[in-house]
């Protein structure tokens, strides 16, 4: 199945009203499931304002058994639990402004997956994500330079590093503007990401580098003489689309898997978008970064939220209860 390029006029009323709310993350994401739930209407000749609870329930019987993503692999329950929790929220906004006369997806129970204290999210090891710039790298290197091929090449590994470098989720990385990048002093402004407003994160140097080039070089032969402030247009839009980066990301790692065939763990990882944030938190955690930094730096609410991305392994436990347990 495969996203829908333009939504259903009630849909895209429901997400209007998401992003004049400050929520454009939200809105994008919500936009990518709910097409989903679309194109699936429109296999079965349904419009989505005549949809009954045995129809969304229908649904919910091939979110769970049918589909299948680009790997042949089934929906993580917690994937499909989102799935479907969009679809009620959905109808329950449109059925609060009566545009639909009952909630369809009211009686909609999502399997809830097992609880549990570390983020459950494969994630990449600091020599896969060197090896999955270097790769991105090296289709730069290989296109043709100022081909639009090049172009794109050289935004997506602006995109994927830059993701690399700050953790930012990939609403909030998609939804960035060019004026939110400061080159000179190496920092993101985050205007609105989970509640979280008027916020200035720090970039690494080399992904900072990495964007500017990309911003004075690349982005322009994308947008071919369009007007855009999204730090990231592709060439058929002016904002890079989630799905798009899903698929960037896919066909990133699998070259990365290709080309580093030492790299065996790799290929039986499944690296999402959101694996790229684990990786960033991994990554600093195991590097020394105190929790309280690494709160402030992935915008999370809570200590216990950062937490679950942090997790202390066995021997780092093992050696500080013998150095600091007096009958250890």
């Amino acid at each position: 199945m495969s996203a829908t390029a333009d939504h259903h006029p009630a849909v895209q009323a429901f997400l209007d009203h998401l992003t004049a709310s400050g929520k454009a993350s939200t809105a994008a994401s919500y936009g990518y499931y709910i097409s989903w739930f679309e194109a699936w209407l429109a296999t079965q000749g349904i419009d989505l304002l005549a949809a009954t609870a045995d129809v969304v329930g229908a649904y919910q019987q091939h979110i769970a058994n049918s589909y299948r993503k680009r790997d042949g692999t089934a929906l993580a329950l917690s994937t499909q639990c989102t799935v479907l929790v969009v679809v009620r929220t959905l109808y329950a906004w449109l059925h609060r402004r009566n545009v639909v006369l009952f909630n369809p997806a009211a009686s909609v129970a999502p399997a809830n997956p097992p609880s549990t204290l570390v983020v459950a999210k494969d994630h990449l090891t600091l020599d896969e994500a060197v090896a999955l710039v270097g790769t991105l790298s090296d289709l730069v290197a290989e296109a043709r330079p100022q081909s639009v091929t090049w172009a794109l090449a050289v935004r997506n590994l602006s995109a994927i590093s830059l993701a690399l470098a700050t953790g930012r989720r990939c609403g909030g990385l998609l939804s960035l503007r060019v004026a939110d990048i400061d080159v000179d002093r190496a920092e993101v402004r985050v205007a609105w990401e989970k509640a979280k407003t008027g916020r200035v994160l720090p970039c690494s140097a080399w992904a900072m580098a990495l964007v500017a080039h990309y911003i004075q070089h690349a982005r322009p032969l994308i947008l071919n003489g369009r007007e855009s402030e999204a730090l990231f247009p592709s060439i058929h839009s002016t904002r890079m689309k989630h799905s798009a980066f899903v698929y960037v990301l896919d066909e990133a790692v699998a070259a990365t898997i290709e080309r580093n065939p030492d790299l065996t763990a790799l290929a039986d990882k499944r690296i999402s978008t959101h694996s790229l944030r684990v990786t960033f938190a991994t990554v600093m955690f195991s590097n020394g970064c105190g929790i309280r930094s690494l709160n402030e730096l992935m915008l999370h609410v809570s200590w216990g939220q950062t937490a679950q991305y942090t997790p202390i392994p066995l021997e780092d436990l093992r050696r500080a209860l013998l150095a600091h347990h007096p009958r250890a």
